[in-house]
């Protein structure tokens, strides 16, 4: 579990802490344009996950007058669009909190 939790949940819907704090160490003065470009790429992630989302669920109305388990597969596909977009909310919660350190802490160097 932890090795998928690192490889997939980490990597694509969790705030990428080694990523930023690379370019900081070769760029002290770009900390907040990759935290920034971190937040983007979690909003993306989110905006796709929602519309995935969508199309599940309008799948899943779709289905329901034909019966039978295809409505149940397309709605137990509509929840994991749906958990992906808690999982990069939660991402961008982070960066955007540790955006704020690093202003913070860009303004106390000033």
């Amino acid at each position: 579990m932890s090795g998928f939790h690192d490889h997939f949940v980490d990597k694509y819907f969790g705030y990428r802490r080694r990523y930023v704090e690379s370019v900081a160490a070769l760029a002290p003065r770009r900390r907040s344009w990759a935290v920034a470009s971190e937040i983007a790429r979690l909003a993306f992630v989110t905006f796709a996950s929602v519309l995935c989302a969508l199309i599940f669920g309008a799948l899943t109305i779709g289905a329901f007058p034909r019966g039978g388990a295809l409505p149940w597969l397309f709605a137990a596909l509509t929840l994991l669009p749906a958990l992906f977009t808690a999982l990069a909310l939660r991402g961008v919660a982070v960066a955007v909190s540790a955006g704020r350190q690093a202003n913070g802490a860009a303004k106390a160097r000033r």
